[in-house]
């Protein structure tokens, strides 16, 4: 039934492995069969129809089976953390995947998947976008196959030049539609200007322009840096060996861009303290060795990045310049084949092909506790440096995408910035029944006063969530 070896660019389907961005499908079965739990968003795909034709569990996990009255409460994965608050920012929305903040700006700026870009200020979105790019953004749920669940196309990142405030620019990500053979779409990186408060959309100066085969494992986080150059998040495009290969495409990694220069006809500057400049490589690079870094940010100098697993792990990790972070020779801390990716060697090198070490996570946690859902796809997040919540200062709070394909079933994660492996609390929601987050996340934002908002959609990943309005953004406050 498995294909056992990795597929490559020109095949016209994923391997199986590649369907379920990495969970068994019998396995996810059975759990979903008695507890409606399965993979989600941002890299972790399998059947829209929620099924493999014939592939009917022959068993019910044990965990997952009808508790009685003997049966003893399981032990969290997660520590209980400090239980917080949610205030409502926006609500009605699609699938709300990037807030972003200009220096010096009190306002939020609220970007939907579908390819809008709205303001919030004075307590509300103002009614009339501040950029509106559907005319240029692939349509949500447009031809997807069978085995992708929930469209990671769209709209995916944006950042303000750190002189906003004089030049009006900022830059952003998206995925625009192609007729090419065998190219699903293109990813775009560009720049737009700014004036009296609105975007202007034929002021578009494109940056990159690259190919993509399938319609996943995109990434698409923009981010300035302290040094005034943009960071650029790409993944792998569902070929683990992008996440080694540094020399034919940008795919499985970070670049480190100079939008202010230009080298020769490329339409930007290469920092010279790049890893790569005067190497074997392209000089573009940051960092490498990335599945589908869904989602990243700077606290002060340190840039921390969540990285969606395949198999069997997520993690989080913090990026330094010529970072090797390991894929596909390692998910998470563990050995990784990509033949074989649910069976972990017992041995794998500690470094690259080119003798770069490889860097294991700040984070990580399993997909399964026993036949118990932790969670699917992490959701990369910010240290938090507000005022409201005085027991989160100083935690790096991200999230994870869902634990369930019937429910929205997310979940917000504390972790303790300290040595290399970082200690984690499950954060609860004081106003919540179940105190869980009831969204499935899809980001985690932070303003200029270091406060920290949660992005998501409250509809299912059964129900379409590409065609639902569930799409909300909460602010974390302490709770009364």
């Amino acid at each position: 039934m498995y294909n056992s070896g990795p597929h490559d660019e020109e095949s016209e389907t994923p391997s199986e492995h590649d369907r379920l961005g990495g969970l068994t499908r019998r396995r996810l079965l059975a759990a979903t069969a008695a507890s409606a739990t399965m993979a989600g968003l941002a890299g972790c795909s399998f059947e829209r129809g929620g099924g493999e034709p014939g592939g009917t569990p022959t068993s019910t996990p044990a965990s997952n089976q009808t508790p009685t009255s003997d049966t003893p409460e399981p032990e969290p994965y997660f520590e209980p953390g400090p239980t917080v608050g949610v205030e409502t920012v926006a609500e009605g929305l699609v699938l709300p995947n990037v807030l972003a903040v200009a220096p010096d700006d009190d306002r939020l700026f609220i970007a939907d998947q579908t390819g809008v870009v709205y303001v919030h200020e004075n307590g509300s979105l103002r009614e009339e976008p501040f950029l509106d790019l559907r005319d240029r953004v692939i349509e949500l749920g447009s031809d997807l196959p069978s085995w992708v669940a929930a469209d990671e196309r769209g709209f995916l990142g944006l950042a303000f030049h750190p002189d906003f405030a004089d030049n009006g620019l900022f830059y952003v990500r998206y995925s625009a539609p192609t007729d090419e053979d065998g190219i699903d779409h293109r990813e775009i990186l560009s720049e737009f200007s700014a004036t009296d408060g609105a975007a202007d959309p034929d002021s578009e100066r494109i940056i990159l322009d690259l190919p993509w085969q399938r319609p996943i494992h995109q990434a698409g986080t923009l981010a300035f840096g302290p040094d005034g150059y943009l960071y650029a998040a790409f993944g792998d495009g569902l070929n683990p060996s992008h996440g080694q290969n540094l020399l034919d495409n940008f795919r499985g990694s970070i670049l480190r861009l100079d939008v202010d220069e230009r080298d020769g006809e490329k339409p930007y500057g290469i920092p010279p303290e790049n890893p790569l400049v005067g190497r074997e490589g392209r000089d573009e690079y940051f960092a490498w060795g990335f599945r589908n870094p869904w989602k990243m940010a700077f606290d002060g100098e340190t840039l921390i990045v969540g990285d969606v697993g395949q198999e069997l792990f997520e993690e989080i990790n913090v990026a330094e310049r010529g970072g090797n972070y390991g894929w596909p020779i390692k998910e998470g801390s563990s050995c990784h084949d990509p033949t074989q990716p649910g069976v972990p060697p017992a041995d794998c090198p500690d470094t690259s092909e080119r003798g770069e070490p490889l860097v294991d996570p700040v984070v990580e946690f399993p997909h399964f506790d026993g036949d118990r859902a932790v969670g699917f796809a992490v959701i990369g997040g910010h240290v938090y440096r507000g005022e409201a919540v005085p027991q989160l200062d100083g935690e790096y709070l991200f999230g994870i995408y869902t634990r369930s394909f019937t429910a929205p079933s997310g979940r917000i994660i504390a972790a303790t910035p300290e040595g290399d492996s970082w200690p984690t609390r499950e954060l609860n929601f004081a106003d919540s029944d179940n105190g869980e987050i009831n969204l499935n996340v899809l980001s985690i934002g932070q303003d200029n006063d270091g406060e920290v908002y949660v992005l998501g959609t409250a509809a299912a990943v059964s129900e379409g969530i590409e065609s639902q309005q569930g799409g909300t953004v909460y602010r974390i406050v302490d709770a009364e």
